[in-house]
């Protein structure tokens, strides 16, 4: 008869694997970025109700409406414009959509890290521009995001498939929320880490 430490074995086995697992493709946060703790859990979603008639909340407009996205994500991105190409590099314009918290809060700016837009790695600038955290309904920023995907050596063939085949992008990275949140009645300085995997629509197709 086998020992009740060889039954379990197996068991255990699974558990520790799955615990690595997590823990492997668990991002890795610094605990403080310019003097701002960073804290997931910094503000409290409202799931996407509409706080007027307790119903969910389906008002959609052109510029908040992104193709594939976490519809509980504090920052989304909107639908992309075309502003300039040009044989080097696709100038963009795309939205910023903030979605509705319970608790009041002021954000101070947003910082982009890891981006990749299509497979391409882009930088993005800071956006410093400030704003209170919505309560009621998706915000949208008065100033969209802007930005350039870069095409090393002319890659005019690239550009050429990625009009004819490519229907949507994939968008991936995070952005850091610095800001001061509210909880029980004590302001909090914080930022919050948002990992951003969506798609948007092909600017380049009409």
């Amino acid at each position: 008869m086998r020992s009740p430490l060889i039954r379990i074995a197996p068991t255990l086995g699974l558990l520790l694997l799955c615990w690595f697992h997590a823990h492997t493709q668990a991002p890795n946060y610094p605990k403080e970025i310019r003097g701002y703790k960073v804290e997931r859990a910094a503000v409290e979603m409202k799931r996407g109700q509409d706080t007027k008639n307790g119903k969910k909340n389906d008002k959609k407009s052109d510029n908040s409406a992104p193709a594939e996205t976490n519809p509980d994500s504090l920052i989304r991105f909107g639908e992309p414009e075309l502003a300039r190409v040009t044989p080097l590099g696709i100038r963009l314009e795309i939205p910023i959509v903030v979605a509705p918290v319970t608790q009041k809060g002021h954000v101070d700016f947003l910082m982009f890290e890891d981006m990749v837009v299509n497979g391409i790695p882009v930088r993005i600038d800071e956006y410093r521009r400030e704003f209170d955290l919505p309560n009621k309904d998706d915000l949208v920023l008065d100033k969209p995001l802007k930005f350039t995907v870069n095409l090393p050596n002319a890659m005019l063939g690239v550009l050429g498939e990625v009009i004819d085949s490519k229907e949507t992008w994939r968008v991936t990275g995070r952005v850091y929320v610095f800001g001061h949140f509210k909880k029980f009645l004590i302001t909090f300085k914080r930022t919050i880490p948002v990992e951003l995997n969506l798609t948007i629509r092909n600017p380049l197709r009409k």
